[in-house]
């Protein structure tokens, strides 16, 4: 039987993903990180959060607050621990069955869907209601990666190693205060002329350097950080990706069929970019974003000086590009005024022995 896997290992204070082999043991798991050095987690402390699904990896955790994470993307790798921990294995979940039989209720209502040609119009955007709570996490996470590259492309990416643990900081303070999430959140900060922040699928978050550049605080940031976090977590990205998939993409995004998602990143990545969201799900990007920096003590009035950034640039005409894809700045500003009122809130510094002027224009 096989005893070691290749897998990936999130620490749990930074979005860092660090490649590993895990060992199996009859107590606990043996993790061997590149640079040698090794972790032991026996098997009682720990929580698995994914790999219940077909083509779902699994996803362990161990700890409270900020918990480490391991992901392994071999099926194999579930059954053969449950079968080396023995009686302690029995609290690791195969395959759920249930969930996979509403997958293929689902799939025949979009085939019932696909024989109403006349009535596609107003099929697909009720289908990608249904469908998008249905699609797995990781055919998520895989499509968001394959996005990254597109609009992200390596050449283009800050090399600013203070610049990205600083915002990595700020991301593990915001994902620490929320509630429990499949995702793992990763910022790319990219160099472009362009004023933007994007949420893909999965939890990956692009920042365009003018818009990291106008933020005077490390708070205004972390407003903005939120917002995509919480785009991410309502899946209001996925919603609108899955709009624009084929009936027989539809069905493999259910199913969790990640193979023809290269086709499709090119197609995504364009529509992100010129991607409305609706009043609603920016509204409650909005609110939940403001309600996940209120929960992580960090001073809201960053997030609303950001936006009334925003609103000083748009009378000068320099924003266009974030405009058309987030309007309303005056209705947005009132909102979340009235929304950081509610919650009187005690809060930290984000960088208290830095100056952020220094650390925002790092860019290597």
């Amino acid at each position: 039987m096989q005893t070691s896997w290749p897998g990936h290992y999130y620490d749990g204070r930074t979005s860092t993903r660090h490649a590993v082999t895990v060992f199996l043991t009859p107590s606990g798991l043996e993790i061997s990180l590149s640079d040698g050095s090794r972790i032991f987690w026996p098997y009682h402390e720990l929580t698995q959060t994914q790999g219940g699904y077909e083509h779902e990896p699994a996803r362990l955790e161990r700890g409270q607050t900020n918990p480490a994470s391991l992901v392994v993307e071999d099926p194999g790798f579930l059954p053969s621990m449950r079968t080396i921990a023995q009686r302690e294995g029995r609290q690791f979940r195969g395959l759920r069955e249930f969930p996979r039989g509403a997958r293929v209720i689902v799939l025949a209502g979009v085939a019932s869907l696909a024989l109403l040609g006349a009535l596609m119009l107003w099929g697909i955007p009720a289908l990608a209601e249904l469908v998008t709570p249905l699609v797995p996490t990781t055919w998520e996470t895989a499509l968001g990666n394959s996005i990254i590259p597109e609009l992200a492309p390596v050449d283009l990416r800050c090399g600013s190693r203070r610049l990205r643990e600083n915002v990595d900081k700020i991301v593990t303070r915001l994902g620490a205060a929320g509630p429990p999430t499949p995702y793992t959140f990763r910022v790319t900060i990219v160099e472009s002329p362009v004023f933007n922040a994007l949420a893909a699928p999965g939890g990956s978050i692009i920042l365009f350097r003018p818009l990291v550049r106008s933020t005077e605080t490390p708070e205004e940031l972390a407003g903005v950080l939120a917002h995509e976090m919480q785009h991410v977590r309502l899946r209001h990205a996925t919603k609108a990706l899955v709009r624009d998939l084929s009936m027989a993409a539809i069905a493999g995004a259910v199913l969790g069929d990640v193979s023809g998602i290269g086709a499709f990143a090119v197609q995504a990545g364009r529509t992100l970019t010129t991607l409305h969201h609706s009043r609603g799900a920016e509204e409650e990007a909005d609110r939940e974003g403001m309600r996940l920096i209120q929960a992580a003590q960090i001073d809201p009035s960053g997030m609303i000086r950001f936006f009334e950034t925003v609103k000083a640039k748009t009378a000068n005409a320099e924003l266009p590009g974030y405009l058309s894809t987030h309007p309303e700045t005056d209705q947005r500003l009132a909102r979340l005024k009235a929304l950081a009122a509610e919650v009187p809130v005690h809060s930290t510094p984000l960088l208290p022995d830095g100056r952020w002027e220094d650390v925002k224009n790092l860019c290597q």
